[in-house]
Parts: C-alpha cells; sequence; structure tokens
C-alpha cells in the first residue's frame, strides 16, 4: 500500500459519501469500511450522509457534481443503476462513476408464516395458491423497486396472482407477517433474522444465484420455481468519480482491498447478515461482472416496457 501512494495525495481527510440515512445498511457497511481502511493506511476517513429521493440526491451529487480529485468515494450499491437508467434523464450515466471495490451484498428473501393456513407451504405451493385463487394472497412489497420487480417476474412466468400490499421498507413488511397482517413478506437478513431466530416468521426462498451459507436450508427463487432470472440483491461497493488521476484511484481501490481483508472486518459484515459474491470478490474480474449484473438488470427493464 506504501508503494502505491501518489507523492502528493491525500494531504486532506477523504469523504465516503453515502446515499442512504444514517443507521442503514449502507452506512453501517461504509462506517465499519472507514474505520479498517483507517487502520491499515495513513489517511483519514469522514463519512458524509447526503440523502434524499430515496438515494438518487447522492447519486446525483456523485455523478455531476464531486470533484474527480480523490477526495470523494461514493460507497454506493446496485440501486444505482436503475437510477441512472430510470430516473437521471440523460443528466447522468453510471459510467459516471467507476468502481474501485467490492464490499459486500445482500439478498432479498421471500419470507413466509409460521401459523395460519399457510404455514408449512414451500414458494412452490404458495405460488400455486396464487393461481388457483387470484388476489387473495398478501404479498409485502416496497412499490417501484426490486421488491415490486420480484412480484412481477414471479406473476409474468408463472400465472399467479397476488394482492400486493405496499410498505416504506422490508422491515416494516416482514413485522407485519409477524403480526399477520400479510402472508408473505420480502426483505434481507439482517431485517428477519431475530423474529426467524424466535419462531415467528421463516425464510422460504432467495433471490440470489445460489444459495446462502446462513441460509443453508432455503432453496433458491430460481430452484423453487425453475429459471435462472430470479435474482435480486442489493450490491454494495465503492467508486470514485470518472476522472479521477490514475495513481489516487489505484490507491484508493489498494486501501479498500486491504481493508477488506482483514479478519476482523469480514467477520463485522458477516455479522451484519450479508454475504460476498464470489463473482464480485477478485479485483481482475470485478468490472466484467458488475458490468452482466448492469445489462441483466436492464434487459429486465426492456423486457417489462420501463426502458426502450
Amino acid at each position: 500500500l506504501v508503494r502505491l501512494k501518489p507523492n502528493d495525495f491525500p494531504t486532506a481527510p477523504i469523504e465516503y459519501t453515502v446515499v442512504y440515512p444514517a443507521g442503514g445498511g449502507m452506512d453501517v457497511t461504509a462506517r465499519l469500511l472507514a474505520k479498517y481502511v483507517e487502520k491499515w493506511s495513513d489517511h483519514r476517513i469522514i463519512v458524509n450522509n447526503r440523502t434524499g429521493g430515496a438515494g438518487m440526491v447522492g447519486h446525483a451529487y456523485l455523478a455531476t457534481q464531486a470533484k474527480p480529485d480523490g477526495y470523494t468515494v461514493g460507497i454506493i450499491a446496485n440501486l444505482m443503476w436503475g437510477d441512472a437508467m430510470l430516473r437521471a434523464q440523460g443528466r447522468w450515466t453510471y459510467a459516471d462513476l467507476e468502481p474501485i471495490g467490492y464490499l459486500n451484498s445482500d439478498a432479498l428473501t421471500w419470507v413466509g408464516p409460521t401459523e395460519g393456513p399457510y404455514k408449512d407451504m414451500s414458494v412452490k405451493e404458495l405460488v400455486q395458491t396464487a393461481k388457483d385463487k387470484p388476489g387473495t394472497l398478501r404479498v409485502a412489497t416496497v412499490p417501484g423497486s426490486m421488491w415490486d420487480y420480484l412480484i412481477e417476474q414471479v406473476e409474468t412466468n408463472t400465472g399467479a396472482k397476488v394482492l400486493r400490499v405496499p410498505f416504506q421498507g422490508g422491515g416494516a413488511g416482514i413485522n407485519a407477517l409477524a403480526g399477520g397482517n400479510v402472508d408473505i413478506a420480502q426483505g434481507f437478513y439482517s431485517e428477519f433474522r431475530g423474529l426467524a431466530d424466535a419462531g415467528k416468521v421463516r425464510p422460504i426462498g432467495v433471490a440470489a444465484s445460489e444459495r446462502l451459507s446462513f441460509l443453508k436450508d432455503t432453496p433458491t427463487m430460481n430452484e423453487a420455481l425453475g429459471g435462472n432470472e430470479y435474482q435480486w440483491f442489493v450490491i454494495r461497493f465503492a467508486v470514485v468519480p470518472k476522472g479521477t488521476p490514475e495513481d489516487r484511484k489505484t490507491y484508493l481501490g489498494a486501501a479498500i482491498r486491504a481493508a477488506m481483508k482483514d479478519p476482523e472486518l469480514v467477520a463485522e459484515y458477516l455479522k451484519a447478515g450479508v454475504y460476498f459474491d464470489p463473482k464480485l470478490t477478485d479485483p481482475s474480474r470485478m468490472l466484467a461482472n458488475l458490468n452482466a449484473y448492469v445489462e441483466a438488470e436492464r434487459a429486465f427493464y426492456v423486457k417489462t416496457g420501463r426502458l426502450k
């Protein structure tokens, strides 16, 4: 790391910009990362939350206003791709932000009840119920997001029809499931782990390419329903504005990789209920595989008429 450090950089603290509020998964990821980057390098990190518009304000700032001088690093997620394709109106694209390091991932999971008529049903059985009795199965969703998109895929591919019940986030929907107000919820492991451990809810399908190590008995949605497109997850990674000098970009990326090799940081991330995507942990394959995920998301938007 010392070898890669430019002579004139950094001479001031580096800002890690988080586009979501304090306390959420992105913020926790950034603050833990900052702690370990400071441990392994000699530069100070300031974490700054630039929030608003469900991430759009921060994404636009990073893409159009942040100086490409190495002093601003965005700690963002793949939700930025949707903003770039569907909401930026051509003012900026995801190519205006250059990835320098992969951090962690969180897979959207379908969660079922442990009481009532659906308590023992698998994803396949629940979807069959939604085909046999259209509009009766109540599924928690977050409108206009991957929660909605996953439901849409299931309905389109299987002919099922559910009743969507809107919530502000995954956690609220999971609480509603535990209270008997919906029949299926969707959320991340950290959001349902407590209630699952207490026997109030149960994970039934993971929208990832393979089973998760901490949910070995839970099938993927692809396994449960057949197919390969049920993949909706948050990918968290670090970016710099396009045009950042190559030597500074290299150094910032190396500092992040050094931190990510620290067993203590890995343990803290795993404790938070995230996982590491093997397609992205290898720096030499990270960019190509991120781009493959971008294209898969673009294909979904085109297929569903959201994008031409």
